[in-house]
């Protein structure tokens, strides 16, 4: 009998550490999907940090991962998560931009592929300090005759836009001197740049 009610109260134990597990896991909601890994990693460092309880699941069949998050909490971690930029903004690729629809591309489309894939070069470098949320880099590469003796440079515009935390403001002339020595032909004062603080909610 005594072994009887010792396996019946080890059942019981047992029934309410799943009901529980249950009913924590259900607390849980999905926030993103299509995540990378080191996204997901950056975005759950910032979670755990300000004491949201979160985790990663990794996606069936893909190398991508969801993050999900309280339920109670979904408001403040979507609020939290843009004031640094996440998730990442999904930029379309040359191929989806510019379909090769011939063998042979046309110089003006072979020119058009080299100078966005250099602005997305560029614009990753930036992505890359710590602070920066949004990163923007237009380049200018006139198309000079070679029988002109007079040769137009090339420029490079520059936006991005901070975490106010962040003195980025600092490190202007480092962010321009990136630009020019990514891109040839480029000199230094023909880079310009615009720095802006994003407007955090501090509530």
């Amino acid at each position: 009998m005594k072994n009887k009610n010792k396996y019946k109260a080890a059942s019981i134990k047992i029934a309410l550490v799943l009901f529980f597990t249950s009913v924590l896991s259900a607390c849980q909601m999905e926030l993103y999907n299509g995540l990378t890994e080191s996204d997901v990693n950056e975005m759950l460092a910032i979670m755990l940090s300000n004491d949201i309880s979160a985790k990663k699941i990794k996606e069936k069949k893909t190398d991508l991962y969801t993050l999900s998050v309280d339920e109670s909490r979904i408001p403040e971690s979507v609020r939290l998560l843009k004031e640094y930029g996440y998730p990442k903004e999904k930029v379309s690729s040359i191929k989806d931009l510019f379909k090769k629809e011939g063998l042979v591309s046309s110089p003006m489309e072979e020119r058009v592929r080299y100078i966005y894939a250099l602005s997305q070069s560029v614009q990753e470098t930036l992505t890359q300090i710590d602070g920066v949320i949004i990163a923007r880099v237009h380049i200018v590469m006139p198309e000079n005759n070679p029988y002109v003796e007079q040769v137009s440079p090339s420029s490079a515009s520059v936006f991005i836009k901070y975490h106010p935390d962040s003195n980025l403001s600092d490190i202007k002339s480092e962010i321009k001197l990136i630009v020019e020595k990514s891109i040839e032909g480029l000199s230094y004062d023909k880079v310009s740049v615009v720095m802006l603080p994003a407007q955090i909610d501090r509530r």
